[in-house]
């Protein structure tokens, strides 16, 4: 129950500290307020889309998907030690097809995402195009924030990995409930969350976002096929006996949110200096679609 609690505990705070923010922002308040004042009735600008996207940072479908992560977190959280014992039975692990499976998929989440995401940013300035090296640059970032947010959390939460041995007399089998706080810096007590699912999930939900901007037909096509992939990342992870189900929900929720989040953050604010010195920047227009403009000022 620790684990489940840690996810709720995540999923509320991340959602609070949004909201409150965006919320009791005095001079952002003001500045609103002062341009509803002086415009005429009817008319709307460029910062009025800006606003009201970030005013909804926080959706109700974003509420409702980590109402759902919860949900599916606590299934996992009691099924936790009797799933990983059927997993790791000697029939379902003596399939090499499997075997072989897991491995390309493990792969496939790292370092598989990032190499995709890269070659996307490479692909995209060696062709000539801009929006797949912006979708490239975006998905490259949120890659590597999640991974970094992944890292803190398994340093803290240092849950056992299945495959540690229980120092339990009691416990048959592995035991889903072992936390040392602050000591899953090393390898054997950092499997919550999954980092190889947090970054596929990134990767897919970062891409998909991208889509919904850029290609809102195809995303119906292909955002199923990159969410599909990263739950066969999840999948693996428990076949290689590194992750618990809840791990992997975990990392499923947070690289979710933060593709989406920070690719819909990079397309309704300015790009930095890095971002424009690599790629044309994404910018709303006044009639709140994406202009692309270039800029080959270096980096300082």
């Amino acid at each position: 129950m620790r684990c489940l609690l840690a996810i709720v505990a995540v999923t509320t705070f991340a959602c609070d500290v949004t909201r409150t923010a965006a919320q009791s922002s005095p001079s952002a308040s003001a500045v609103r307020v002062a341009a509803r004042a002086l415009r005429p009735t009817g008319q709307s600008t460029a910062t009025d889309t800006v606003n009201r996207r970030e005013q909804s940072w926080i959706s109700k479908r974003d509420m409702f998907l980590a109402s759902a992560f919860v949900l599916g977190a606590t299934v996992a959280v009691i099924h936790d030690a009797s799933w990983d014992s059927r997993i790791q039975a000697p029939g379902v692990q003596r399939s090499g097809a499997l075997h072989s499976l897991a491995g390309g998929a493990s792969s496939l989440g790292s370092p598989g995402a990032l190499v995709i995401t890269t070659g996307l940013l490479a692909g995209g300035r060696l062709f000539g195009s801009d929006r797949v090296a912006d979708a490239g640059l975006h998905s490259t970032e949120a890659i590597l924030l999640s991974a970094a947010a992944t890292s803190l959390l398994k340093g803290v939460v240092g849950r056992a990995r299945p495959y540690v041995p229980s120092s339990d007399p009691n416990e048959s089998g592995p035991d889903a409930d072992v936390f040392r706080f602050g000591r899953g810096f090393g390898r054997d007590y950092s499997s919550f969350p999954s980092g190889h699912t947090t970054v596929a999930f990134t990767a897919a939900s970062a891409l998909t976002r991208e889509l919904f901007d850029s290609h809102s037909e195809a995303r119906w096509v292909v955002g199923p096929l990159l969410y599909g992939g990263a739950t066969a990342v999840g999948l693996s992870r428990m076949y290689k006996n590194q992750h618990w189900a809840s791990d992997v929900m975990a990392g499923a929720a947070l690289g979710t949110f933060i593709g989406s989040k920070l690719v819909a953050h990079k397309h309704t604010h300015g790009a930095n200096r890095l971002e424009r010195f690599l790629v044309p920047n994404v910018g709303a227009s006044p009639t709140g679609s994406f202009a692309l403009t270039w800029s080959l000022t270096p980096p300082r």
